[in-house]
């Protein structure tokens, strides 16, 4: 399932093309109602949710495409004596992650992200989680941030250092007790992973 989060609201879809995103794809055609179905509910707050049901994955793909200005990020989850760590970013629980560069792989911006956001170094990838997607207004241009996670583990250690001038005031540790705290501040998209890291852990 689809789910693209914009602040404490949800739009759902059962299917979702997201290889049409990087590509000019011209040949699906009668995206337009879906844009403006999209484009309504952004406008109106008074409306939680959006669920788009069993709406064409590659029309939903290409009105995405349409609206958002694309963001991707990359992050990870890194799990140290059974617990993971965590970061406080303008006094919100979070992950560390940020935006992938020019040139970079989302494996590569993960690591780099991580290192940067919390000091720990020597990290590795284990495996790819699930993405998450949420949505924001910038400069009056709705954008749309995927988000590629990795679960990690390191041969360093713990480190606490926080990269301050990214908001972020804390680096710590969460273990299996503390978990439904995390996941009851941090953001709407984030409690999606809850469960896999539950498992790593």
């Amino acid at each position: 399932m689809y789910r693209l989060f914009c602040n404490n609201r949800t739009l759902t879809a059962n299917y979702f093309s997201e290889n049409l995103l990087s590509v000019d794809n011209k040949c699906v055609k009668n995206y337009d109602d879906l844009a403006e179905k999209i484009m309504g509910w952004l406008a109106d707050e008074t409306v939680e949710n959006l669920d788009l049901g069993d709406a064409d994955g590659e029309q939903l793909a290409l009105a995405v495409k349409k609206i958002f200005r694309q963001a991707p990020a990359a992050g990870g989850v890194v799990v140290i004596d059974n617990q993971f760590v965590a970061i406080e970013r303008h006094g919100i629980p979070d992950l560390p992650k940020g935006h992938i560069e020019k040139g970079e792989t989302p494996e590569v911006a993960a690591i780099r992200e991580v290192e940067e956001e919390t000091g720990i170094k020597d990290l590795e990838i284990i495996k790819e989680l699930p993405s998450t997607w949420h949505c924001y207004l910038l400069d009056n241009q709705w954008t749309v941030k995927k988000t590629s996670w990795y679960l990690m583990r390191t041969k360093s250690g713990m480190k606490n250092i926080p990269q301050t001038e990214e908001g972020i005031s804390k680096v710590y540790l969460v273990d299996k007790e503390h978990i439904r705290d995390f996941e009851d501040r941090t953001f709407a998209s984030l409690k999606t992973l809850v469960p896999k890291i539950i498992l790593a852990i």
